[in-house]
């Protein structure tokens, strides 16, 4: 689907949910002061004592080391900020629900522990600081919706508005995946898009999706879907694209609500040539029909007692270089980098 491609499409904005979440907590900073000594005690000093001191714990490495780079930045944390609570606690109970129902949901979801693959033992930041593919595999973290002038695109994470990151994009695609449509999705809060084509899932959609008030994009193409398309779903007013392709066992009608039928169109960020509804290789017959009332919705709210982030097992603290003051972000995040995967080597040999 046009996922792929990163597409954007138009939307008001009035539907957005703004992330509510406070920061997570996973990021702890414990900066000791700078020691200069004064001219009359620099011969009473210790060399080493004379240098900066100030020590960093650790959760979410590339926070920290983008935080130190530039400590006086007023945008820093807004910049650099962590995935929202909310956001994690949503993917982790996805993972917990799917990562053992086969070898290959196993292999997608490999990386949703700390900070991915790089660094398992971090604080658990979906969302991470180097682009919006984040640290955990399927998972995007595009920012905020600007609209202007009728168009629409992503601000990036560095000129999001908030306290946090949201988690804004699904995709695991093209990957065999098997079971019914995965229900533990409804809990993610701030999803644009879902992305699950190509693998080979069946059982009837779900009419709760109806919920995510958010989406612009479904892509289900490829799979084996049975029953018909949820007349719930035409109250998703911000849908701009609906692909059910070649699910062959797919009939009945359209809603009234999604979008048109597939026609040339031209979205931002995507090179399709194509939006709307599409449903080619199916037994939908073509017709529209009456959108159903909104579901019931409560049961989408995350849980009280789902799991919360980890705060990761990282070393106590890691010392900042002499000089620090002077790096730069990409400088300062390779800097930690390394030192975590040195930690890392001596952990697992000791």
């Amino acid at each position: 689907g046009n996922a792929r491609n990163g597409s954007i499409h138009h939307f008001s904005p009035d539907r957005r949910r703004p992330c509510t979440s406070k920061p997570s907590t996973s990021l702890l900073l414990l900066l000791r002061s700078r020691t200069r000594p004064t001219t009359h005690d620099h011969k009473q000093r210790p060399q080493a004592t004379r240098t900066t001191t100030m020590k960093i714990a650790l959760s979410a490495v590339a926070a920290a080391a983008l935080l130190i780079a530039a400590p006086q930045s007023a945008s820093a944390w807004t910049q650099n900020a962590p995935t929202c609570e909310e956001d994690i606690r949503a993917a982790i109970m996805f993972r917990d629900a799917n990562v053992n129902r086969s070898a290959r949901w196993g292999s997608a979801l490999k990386s949703w522990y700390g900070a991915g693959e790089a660094c398992p033992q971090c604080a658990d930041d979906p969302c991470g600081n180097h682009g919006y593919h984040g640290n955990w595999e399927g998972l995007e973290c595009r920012g905020d919706w600007i609209i202007e002038d009728g168009w629409s695109r992503w601000s990036g994470q560095k000129s999001a508005k908030g306290p946090c990151k949201k988690i804004t994009n699904f995709h695991l695609p093209d990957r065999g995946l098997e079971g019914p449509f995965p229900e533990h999705l409804k809990y993610f809060p701030n999803l644009h898009e879902i992305d699950l084509d190509n693998n080979a899932m069946i059982g009837e959609l779900p009419e709760w999706l109806a919920c995510m008030s958010n989406l612009i994009e479904i892509d289900l193409e490829d799979n084996d879907f049975t029953g018909t398309i949820p007349r719930t779903w035409g109250n998703l007013h911000q849908l701009e694209e609906v692909e059910v392709d070649d699910n062959p066992q797919l009939r009945g009608c359209i809603p009234h609500g999604l979008p048109a039928n597939e026609h040339g169109g031209k979205v931002s960020f995507s090179t399709d040539p194509k939006i709307g509804t599409s449903w080619g290789g199916t037994r939908i017959n073509g017709q529209r029909c009456a959108d159903a009332p909104m579901p019931d919705c409560s049961h989408t709210k995350i849980p009280e007692d789902a799991p919360m982030p980890s705060k990761g097992t990282l070393p106590e603290e890691i010392e900042l270089p002499p000089g620090h003051e002077d790096m730069t972000e990409e400088e300062a995040a390779e800097y930690f980098r390394q030192r975590l995967a040195s930690h890392t080597v001596h952990s697992n040999h000791p």
